[in-house]
């Protein structure tokens, strides 16, 4: 019979969930008293924990989802799993940046609108003549900037090497292990308004915490000239109206994210794109490698409290 009862509250994939079949736990979807919980982007609330819950473990990053201080109270051990889907997400930005200099999504949505152009000899000089306006640029040669340098920010400053772009990092709590994984190559700023003065793109990669709610605002777009900002971290660090004043005065040229509000689809055909939901970060592997982490820390904590 298995030791700890353990209730997923998100969608995981079955790859990772059967790992628990070599361990202590059992899953168990409809139980009230978990030893443990295992959630994605779930909201937890802290007054219905029960007395059984010995630890819940995150499968990402981000524990603004979880009632830390709840748990502490009640002892409850808190886990996450950072830069299990950095890869993941590194390569949401790569395909943002891609949309974003080339015009991708607007030249496609123009063509799809040419229904009414039947024939070819029709459509192909009509294409000839109207491409110009979706004139694109090269990310080589052009300016990124990160802000947040941690397993993800230090993967997508990388990958702006290797684009040959210019690369700005800001982070003013870098550990010396994030540092060790920066290319030399990636220029340190002292400040998030340097980044937006010198950037033509910009990756925010930061937590959402009190001290960065909304941090992405008009005090920083009124430095950038055009420049086009993805933002594949947590929506509450950018202020979306304030996007969408930058992205009318032409502060913003695009907006690249994956948290979509009712406001910015009201404008996403003529400012910017928006992407895939957020959890389709967590790839299959992904996902197998934070259970894997998750189950090693279980492991941990029960050691420590039995």
């Amino acid at each position: 019979m298995a030791k700890y009862i353990v209730k997923p509250l998100s969608s995981i994939s079955e790859i990772g969930l059967k790992k628990l079949d070599k361990t202590d736990c059992t899953l168990d979807n409809s139980t009230s008293s978990p030893d443990g919980i295992l959630i994605r982007s779930t909201k937890i609330d802290g007054a219905n924990l029960s007395n059984s819950l010995l630890a819940i473990s995150r499968a990402g990053v981000g524990v603004n989802n979880i009632p830390l201080q709840a748990c502490s109270d009640k002892g409850v051990v808190v886990f996450n799993t950072p830069g299990a889907n950095a890869n993941a997400v590194k390569e949401l930005v790569l395909a943002g940046l891609m949309l974003s200099s080339r015009n991708v999504y607007s030249s496609i949505d123009f063509v799809n609108k040419l229904g009414h152009l039947k024939d070819m000899k029709d459509l192909e000089p009509f294409l000839e003549e109207n491409k110009k306006q979706f004139k694109g640029k090269e990310l080589a040669g052009s300016t990124l900037g990160v802000i947040g340098l941690g397993a993800i920010g230090s993967k997508v400053a990388g990958m702006g090497v290797a684009l040959e772009m210019e690369v700005f990092g800001f982070d003013p709590a870098l550990s010396v292990e994030a540092a060790w994984k920066l290319p030399s190559q990636v220029l340190p700023v002292e400040n998030m308004e340097d980044i937006f003065k010198n950037s033509d793109f910009i990756s925010v990669h930061i937590p959402a915490l009190e001290t960065t709610k909304e941090i992405i605002n008009n005090n920083l777009f009124k430095y950038s000239k055009g420049a086009s900002l993805l933002n594949f971290a947590r929506h509450e660090v950018v202020n979306t109206e304030h996007v969408i004043e930058a992205l009318e005065s032409n502060n913003l040229g695009n907006f690249i994210t994956d948290f979509p509000t009712p406001d910015l689809k009201k404008r996403m055909s003529f400012y910017y794109l928006i992407l895939e939901p957020a959890l389709n970060k967590q790839k299959r592997i992904a996902l197998l490698w934070q259970l894997t982490k998750w189950l090693i820390s279980w492991k941990q904590a029960i050691s420590r409290i039995l």
